[in-house]
């Protein structure tokens, strides 16, 4: 039996009551947008809203869809907790699909027997959009009050904000679409610009939150995508995405607000069938029927599971990943004081075939990604050199 179902066994129990860790929630869904453009961009030329948010949040950094990184299943898994998404569930015979499993929403509205109004999904206008469940213990009496509007992203955010201020949900989600259709096109400008807009809107919603009576200091923002896009040299690049390459895996997490860490990135790797436990983790409502597991380690209390903000750092080397790969992974590693640090990467012959690090960079852990694309199937090392230490590791690349 899964964790998260004793401990919804215990609670009904004992009668324990957890607190909540926040007040409100809001999920913004950024909908195909690559980890190279977003939270993998150190420079953060696309995103610099939430680069600046992410200064007083926590970061997932290894955060993947580990199913369908394909819209129509990505997008329901977010809100399930679960891969049980819509498949072959079609509606009354037409196009909208539903879910197997109950999303958030349902379970939200049961738990606390509250109207609809109290939970909100906002996205554009869709003539078949996704339903929820049909699932005999909560059902269309538990969806959330949806609100379809406009054609672009910044259709949605207005309307959102309406809707925000009349309602004051406590649970929301806010979905934007137009980075995958951008990164369609195979125009590789129209596919920033769309990333740019997006951070934009996120940015409008920090002012929103921070302004509003009825949401600052007790509402907590989350941002995350659905799927991320091929690699450079995979298939058709940024423009498509569908398959398991690392680049459409790996997705953004950040979390900022009540209840969230300041300033923390973590390593500890989740999958977005993960992001519904942690949102009923913070507003405390069993999930029963959800896969995911919550990631407690983002919470300012996280310190009770183990977790240490004030973290002291080790010299360490960690193994690549993906490991084998093709024709991308990432290269972690931990540093105890800032310093000066190499990182080479050599074949089995012992010949140099790339410096990824040559710089100064402060204590704490870090991440490079390695691009392979020019190389050939085989053995390589990548190496280490910080202070007067060294340290060598073995990856496979397999194509």
């Amino acid at each position: 039996m899964k964790l998260n179902k004793i401990l919804i066994i215990l609670f009904l129990l004992t009668g324990i009551i957890f607190p909540q860790k926040t007040d409100k929630v809001i999920l913004v869904i950024i909908d195909g947008a690559r980890y190279s453009e977003t939270l993998g961009d150190s420079l953060a030329r696309f995103i610099p809203k939430m680069k600046a948010i992410s200064e007083v949040g926590t970061i997932i950094d290894t955060m993947l869809n580990d199913g369908a990184t394909v819209t129509r299943y990505a997008i329901p898994a977010i809100w399930c907790g679960s891969w049980a998404t819509p498949r072959d569930t079609f509606y009354n015979g037409g196009n909208t699909q539903y879910t197997i499993v109950p999303s958030i929403w349902e379970y939200y509205r049961k738990h606390y027997n509250v109207d609809m109004y109290q939970t909100f999904y906002a996205i554009k206008n869709l003539s078949t959009p996704w339903l929820q469940s049909f699932h005999s213990e909560y059902g269309p009496s538990f969806w959330p009050y949806y609100y379809l509007q406009g054609t672009k992203d910044m259709d949605v955010w207005n309307a959102a904000r309406l809707k925000l201020i009349q309602y004051k949900p406590v649970l929301s989600v806010i979905y934007l679409a137009d980075v995958d259709a951008a990164g369609h096109s195979g125009n590789w400008t129209t596919y920033t610009n769309a990333i740019i807009l997006a951070d934009s809107i996120v940015g409008l919603l920090w002012d929103f939150v921070q302004s509003d009576t009825n949401f600052k200091d007790k509402t907590t923002i989350m941002i995350t995508n659905d799927h991320g896009r091929h690699l450079d040299g995979v298939s058709s690049g940024f423009q498509g995405h569908g398959c398991g390459c690392w680049g459409c895996r790996r997705v953004m997490f950040l979390a900022t607000g009540k209840g969230i860490q300041e300033g923390v990135v973590t390593d500890k790797k989740h999958s977005i069938i993960d992001i519904a436990p942690t949102i009923s983790e913070m507003l405390n409502f069993p999930t029963p029927y959800s896969d995911g597991i919550s990631a407690s380690e983002i919470f300012e209390t996280a310190s009770s599971y183990g977790y240490e903000r004030n973290e002291i750092y080790k010299f360490y080397l960690e193994q690549n990943y993906p490991n084998p790969f093709n024709p991308s992974t990432v290269i972690s590693y931990q540093l105890p004081v800032g310093s000066l640090v190499q990182i080479k990467i050599f074949n089995m012959l012992g010949q140099e075939i790339a410096t990824m690090v040559n710089e100064e960079r402060p204590a704490g852990t870090h991440k490079v990604e390695f691009n392979a694309i020019n190389l050939s199937s085989g053995l390589y090392f990548y190496q280490i050199q910080y202070q007067d230490k060294t340290e060598t590791r073995k990856m496979m690349l397999l194509k």
